[in-house]
């Protein structure tokens, strides 16, 4: 996408503050932010069609495999796709009570990740067979 903007006139930590953005897309209550966020002429921020070029943007260079791998919350990239996508999600933001829902959601995906990756916590016990037998006949 080009932006008529020389390569001297880019911020020189660019890279960092992309990468910060589209991370905090991991947060719903950052969302909601965005979505209460008004442009000049009384439009939510996530319906305007220039930031909606912008998240286009910054879905095509951070799901690339040389970007990707510095993504530290993968549900920033699942929301992102969500907003470029999806209007209707982008108006839901806009409300508290999806907007708690969204969170929770997100908890239970990270709980049920967790488990998985890590177990409940609960205490295992293994049965170990005996392999010697006590009444067998030692030939010498």
């Amino acid at each position: 996408m080009a932006t008529g903007l020389k390569t001297e006139d880019l911020p020189k930590d660019r890279f960092a503050l992309e990468l910060e953005f589209v991370q905090s897309l991991a947060s719903p209550a950052y969302l909601h932010f965005i979505a209460t966020t008004t442009t000049s002429d009384g439009q939510s921020l996530l319906l305007d069609s220039r930031f909606k070029a912008f998240l286009r943007y910054l879905h095509e260079t951070w799901t690339h495999p040389d970007y990707v791998r510095f993504i530290v919350y993968p549900s920033s990239l699942h929301f992102l796709e969500l907003l470029i996508n999806n209007d209707s999600f982008c108006r839901e933001l806009g409300q508290v009570p999806f907007r708690n829902f969204a969170h929770q959601q997100q908890y239970y995906a990270w709980q049920r990740r967790f488990s998985d990756l890590y177990g409940t916590g609960e205490v295992k016990t293994v049965e170990v067979m005996n392999t010697e037998q006590p009444n067998a006949a030692v030939e010498e």
